[in-house]
């Protein structure tokens, strides 16, 4: 299996290094940025296969927007990381559709745990299956395995 991509858009460096160590030592190859426009940019030239995102991006574009951007270059999972958790910032999230929201600072189990259900629910959601239904068999099956293991 390839490796997957994970873009982190995180404008403090100390939380963007500590990300990225969490996921490289689980095998992704992470990437950080610092504002909306670099990962708008990083996007486009080598397109994630995931996208962590920061709601309050201390540059001119938020991640809300940002998210919306980098969706309508490719379709991929988003998931915001916020150390804010009021309402109206969550309304405003919603309408970008993201497929998991973090609160920081966020527990490494946490993290893999969502990030692993939105590749994988992606995933699923991609199924054809006339085309791959071995793929989409597979997905299920970790996805049920994910769902059983929360349970203990």
């Amino acid at each position: 299996m390839a490796q997957k991509k994970i873009l982190i858009v995180e404008d403090d460096g100390i939380t963007a290094a500590r990300i990225t160590d969490v996921l490289s030592e689980r095998g992704y190859a992470a990437t950080s940025v610092g504002s909306g426009e670099e990962a708008l940019a990083a996007a486009a030239a080598a397109p994630p296969d995931l996208t962590l995102m920061d709601v309050h991006l201390s540059r001119e574009m938020d991640g809300v927007t940002t998210a919306e951007r980098i969706r309508a270059i490719r379709d991929m999972p988003i998931i915001f990381l916020t150390a804010y958790s009021d309402d109206a910032l969550l309304q405003r999230a919603k309408t970008a559709a993201p497929d998991g929201y973090l609160i920081k600072p966020v527990r490494a189990r946490e993290l893999l745990a969502t990030l692993e259900m939105a590749l994988y629910r992606h995933e699923t959601a991609q199924c054809r299956p006339e085309k791959n239904i071995r793929a989409c068999m597979r997905a299920k099956k970790i996805i049920r395995q994910i769902r059983d293991c929360w349970k203990h």
